[in-house]
Formats: structure tokens, C-alpha cells, sequence
């Protein structure tokens, strides 16, 4: 699950310029039904491991002290290895360019005037670049294989546009200290695409892949340790989710209903135009939907790998 980049951009005067590029490193190898780690039944009782490495490079311009612009373009590198019906692991693979995303965002105070806190709100659009039929070897009973799209876990893209919908916000609480929050809602109106859960033949052969709902948010304070040499720290809470029922339109399909709950520290350090960004959020809680749905609707019930931990890292620049 994921977002539309980590670095900010309240500092930007009008007319600059901000290159930024947030690496995100997210591993998986518990199964979850509801919040209950289980071994996988339909893997033989073996785990599923997922690793996906990826980046978003995101260029950002203020019109004005108070109104920006930003592009994203993600790019990710997973893998999911996992046993198949010929009884034996195989790892498949998926890479290249995702869902580009462009999001105007406006202050709603004057930056300037309004040091202490401030709100902003952003609003965009996530466009289907990425491939969401990115194949892989598919291993079937009796040693024959065949390609098939990869699992949505390292799928590129989720084959839907979709509304952006963004808020942070932050109050200074002490001359060292302030609050932050920071959230983003993807809308997806397309209901579910032409790919299915598995091959011809195969079990789940006509349920078919959901457009899903996602939702991201982060909450906390943050503490300036050395103001003179820009390094501060910060602790607070993260959520990452993906909701039962979307906002707009129909919930067919199969999708995998969940929320993360993550301890987030974070450190940071600015050096002139330029800062670096480290956040290792850790899992406390998380939970899958378990409730089901019809097989006719192509509902399913809420399993799969859910993240232990995420690694960002993120360095940004002004011009």
C-alpha cells in the first residue's frame, strides 16, 4: 500500500523549484487472516515473501508562496515468491514506471504570516501509467506453466484513474516542538479490470482484479535536537489502508480490505537548500476484513501478507 511520496513542501517561497526522492524499502512474510498471523493454506502451509523496492521522483512548483504544483513518478523493482500448484516455491518479478500522480496544493493561511500553523489541502489526479498486467511465469499442476499477470502486490499499476485527495497540517507547540499530520485519500471510480485472480481452468478463473480505495495518514510531533544545524527528530503513528467499500461507485472484484497501524520515528537534517529524510515505521496492529462476500460479485475474504516494517529514506532540493 502506498502513497504519493514522503518529503514535504511547506518551506517553498513563490517560484521555486523542489526536486525531491523518497525510497521506500517494504517487507512481507507473515500471513494474516483478520489480525491473526496463520500459515497460508492454499500455499502448502509455506509463506509468502514479498520485497519491493521502490522510489518516487517528485517535482514540485509554487506559483505562489501559498499555491504548488507536484508531479510524481514512481518506479518500483518487487518480488513475490511463493509455492505454486506444482508443488514447488518460484519467485515472480514485476518493475518499471507506476500510476504517475499531479496534485495542486494551497495553504489556506499565508505562510508568511502564519508561522505557528497553518493547513493545506491538496487535490489531484493519479493517472493508469503503470502496467497492472505485468507477466510473470505461472506454474500449474503436472509441470506446465504459462504467463500470467503478477500478483497486485507488485503489480505496477492498479489499471484505473483515480482522485487525489491531500492534507497536512502543522501547529508549533513549543520553540523546539510541532505537531504534524499529514494525509492522503486515493478515490478509484473504476470498479475492477479485465485481469483475474488466476489462469483459465484454474480455481478463481472469473473473479476478477479490484480497482481499490487507499488511504494513508501520519500523525505525531516533531522535536527541532540542533535548530543551528537543522536536525530534529520526530515520533508519532502511521496508518496505511485499503477500505472495504469505496467512495464512489461499485466494490466487486477481489481486494484485500486492510489497515496498518505503524510506530513511525523519523529523524531529520537540512543543510542549506538541501535535506535528507530516514523514517522506519514498525507494524503495532493491523487487521484484514474477514467478512465475505458473494463469489458471483467476485468478493473474496480478507488474507495476505501485510508488512512488518517500511524504510524510507528521502532527500530534497530547492532551486
Amino acid at each position: 500500500m502506498g502513497g504519493h511520496g514522503e518529503s514535504q513542501s511547506k518551506g517553498l517561497r513563490a517560484h521555486d523549484w523542489q526536486i525531491a526522492v523518497d525510497y521506500r524499502y517494504l517487507h512481507a512474510d507473515r500471513f494474516y487472516f483478520g489480525s491473526q498471523a496463520t500459515p497460508p493454506p492454499q500455499f502448502f502451509g509455506q509463506p509468502l515473501i514479498i520485497n519491493v523496492h521502490s522510489a518516487n521522483i517528485n517535482v514540485t512548483y509554487a506559483a505562489t508562496d501559498r499555491v504548488s504544483l507536484r508531479l510524481t513518478v514512481p518506479v518500483s523493482n518487487g518480488t513475490q515468491s511463493r509455492f505454486y500448484l506444482d508443488s514447488a516455491r518460484h519467485v515472480a518479478r514485476a518493475g518499471g514506471i507506476g500510476d504517475i500522480g499531479l496534485v495542486g496544493t494551497t495553504w489556506l493561511l499565508d505562510p508568511g504570516a502564519h508561522t505557528k500553523a497553518n493547513v493545506a489541502l491538496g487535490v489531484g489526479v493519479k493517472i493508469p501509467t503503470g502496467n497492472n498486467k505485468y507477466m510473470a511465469t505461472y506454474f500449474l499442476q503436472g509441470g506446465s506453466s504459462l504467463q500470467f499477470p503478477v500478483d497486485q502486490s507488485i503489480e505496477l499499476g492498479d489499471g484505473g484513474w483515480g482522485l487525489i485527495l491531500q492534507g497536512q497540517a502543522f501547529r508549533r507547540m513549543t520553540t523546539s516542538m510541532f505537531a504534524y499530520f499529514t494525509g492522503s485519500y486515493l478515490v478509484s471510480p473504476r470498479d475492477q479490470t479485465d485481469v483475474t485472480r488466476a489462469p483459465p481452468s484454474e480455481k478463481n478463473a472469473t473473479v476478477r482484479i479490484s480497482v481499490p480505495d487507499v488511504y494513508t495518514a501520519r500523525l505525531g510531533a516533531a522535536y527541532s535536537v540542533l535548530p543551528e544545524q537543522g536536525l530534529s527528530v520526530s515520533l508519532g503513528a502511521r496508518i496505511d489502508g485499503i477500505p472495504y467499500h469505496d467512495l464512489i461507485g461499485r466494490s466487486d472484484g477481489f481486494r484485500r480490505p486492510s489497515y496498518i497501524v505503524f510506530v513511525d520515528p523519523s529523524v531529520a537534517f537540512e543543510w542549506g537548500r538541501g535535506s535528507w529524510t530516514l523514517s522506519t515505521p514498525i507494524r503495532v496492529h493491523s487487521r484484514l476484513a474477514t467478512r465475505s462476500m458473494s463469489m458471483a460479485s467476485g468478493g473474496t475474504i480478507g488474507a495476505g501478507d501485510l508488512a512488518g516494517f517500511l524504510f524510507f529514506v528521502g532527500y530534497a532540493r530547492r532551486f
